[in-house]
């Protein structure tokens, strides 16, 4: 637990440095790091843990609502997925909710039972907004993960999975998180996320499927 709270007030000072060191640089308007224009379109490149990389090609549905389109690279296997982000609330010009989730499709690799799997990451951040259009926010979430043959059996499907084995069962882990972004020109923003993978109120340990039990974002988007 102690290990825990020190890993997170490192995380806290790391993004406050982030979304300060070029507090003197203001940009209007301001863009936003995840959610597009409605009919607009985004594009965004990251790396991190424990993804090496991350490109995603995102469009806005309404002003509320932005769904986006995902491949990313592991050091051992890729990933392909969706993004859906959408605002719960508003409490003020600053201030919104949001919920987010990342769904990830792993094609069958040598690894985890040897058989295709799923990975969804969804949460609820509070968001608050700075001078210049820089952000800050917090959030909580959970990480689930189970193999194609757990989701074929849960949907009903056990006949279209019986050749594929038992695979591994997966998993389902709590997270919180913290992250911030910096404006670099009207349509270019850079965004940094941390979190850490928990059991409960202690990290998580080799159940967990990501390797080290933090996930750590840092890109770019291109509102266009």
């Amino acid at each position: 637990m102690k290990n825990s709270i020190g890993i997170l007030i490192a995380a806290i000072v790391l993004t406050c440095s982030f979304t300060s060191v070029f507090a003197q640089v203001c940009t209007a308007p301001s863009p936003d790091h995840l959610f597009a224009d409605k009919g607009g379109s985004m594009v965004t490149a990251s790396t991190g843990i424990p993804y090496i990389g991350i490109a995603e090609y995102a469009y806005g549905i309404s002003s509320k609502t932005t769904i986006g389109f995902m491949y990313g690279q592991t050091p051992l296997v890729e990933a392909y997925g969706i993004r859906i982000r959408t605002i719960i609330a508003e409490p003020s010009e600053r201030t919104r909710i949001y919920f987010r989730s990342p769904i990830f499709y792993y094609p069958k690799t040598h690894d985890l039972g040897g058989e295709p799997w799923f990975l969804a990451w969804p949460v609820l951040n509070f968001e608050y907004r700075r001078d210049c259009g820089r952000r800050m926010w917090a959030g909580v979430g959970a990480i689930g993960a189970a193999c194609a043959h757990s989701v074929g059996k849960t949907l009903g499907l056990e006949k279209e999975q019986e050749m594929m084995g038992e695979g591994f069962k997966g998993g389902i882990w709590n997270t919180v998180q913290i992250g911030g972004t910096q404006p670099i020109t009207d349509k270019l923003v850079a965004q940094a996320e941390f979190g850490l993978v928990m059991s409960g109120i202690k990290l998580a340990k080799s159940d967990w499927v990501g390797g080290p039990p933090v996930v750590l974002i840092m890109g770019v988007s291109y509102s266009f």
